[in-house]
């Protein structure tokens, strides 16, 4: 079964929807089988789109010239959107032929409440070899909110993990990603409009 929605979950799971096409998606998710189940496949993409670097995405050789005699048409260069979703759906094929065949350790999972804003947050977090695989619940986020959820590892390093919306069932697990490994990763910050609202730690 497939859906013609899957193609907007990469710019989804990226943040990259402005916030009417977010909540739209975010509905289409309630009622559709085959998308959260691609997302949870597409969880890993943040973290490894932190890892590419500029220089990885230039040619390594310039394509041969052809000779003078030689007239042929021009192609119209591709539309910058449409080489980044080529580059986009390249990966996400990536990822799932890695999670078919990467390992996972055994889950380990940390609470937190924040007294200040009443927040709660579970999280889930599994090493893989490619990075660590989130997955993260909230309590009384404040409906209609739009949360980050911001990695830090001891380096001082920081990757968003995640995007969601409050709107969904209470305690519903989100899932997100990381580069960093799992025994490196200091805090996780569950930030809605700027605002810190509950931090998990080890």
């Amino acid at each position: 079964m497939s859906c013609a929605h899957t193609v907007s979950l990469g710019a989804y799971l990226l943040g990259a929807l402005d916030p009417a096409e977010r909540s739209a998606f975010e509905r289409h998710l309630d009622g559709c089988v085959t998308c959260p189940r691609e997302m949870v496949r597409l969880a890993p993409l943040p973290g490894l789109l932190s890892q590419v670097r500029p220089e990885d995405l230039e040619p390594t050789a310039r394509p041969p010239v052809p000779p003078p005699a030689v007239r042929r048409p021009t192609r119209p260069r591709l539309p910058l959107l449409a080489g980044a979703a080529t580059l986009l759906v390249v990966l996400a094929a990536a990822v799932v032929l890695g999670l078919r065949f990467a390992g996972a350790d055994e889950p380990v999972t940390w609470r937190a409440t924040d007294t200040a804003t009443g927040v709660s947050a579970r999280a889930d977090l599994v090493g893989r070899s490619w990075g660590t695989e989130l997955w993260v619940s909230t309590d009384n986020v404040p409906k209609g909110s739009r949360c980050k959820l911001v990695v830090h590892d001891r380096d001082g390093r920081t990757e968003v993990g995640g995007w969601w919306g409050a709107d969904r069932d209470a305690g519903a697990r989100i899932p997100g990603s990381t580069s960093f490994d799992v025994d490196r990763i200091d805090r996780l910050d569950v930030v809605v409009d700027s605002t810190v609202v509950v931090t998990v730690r080890r």
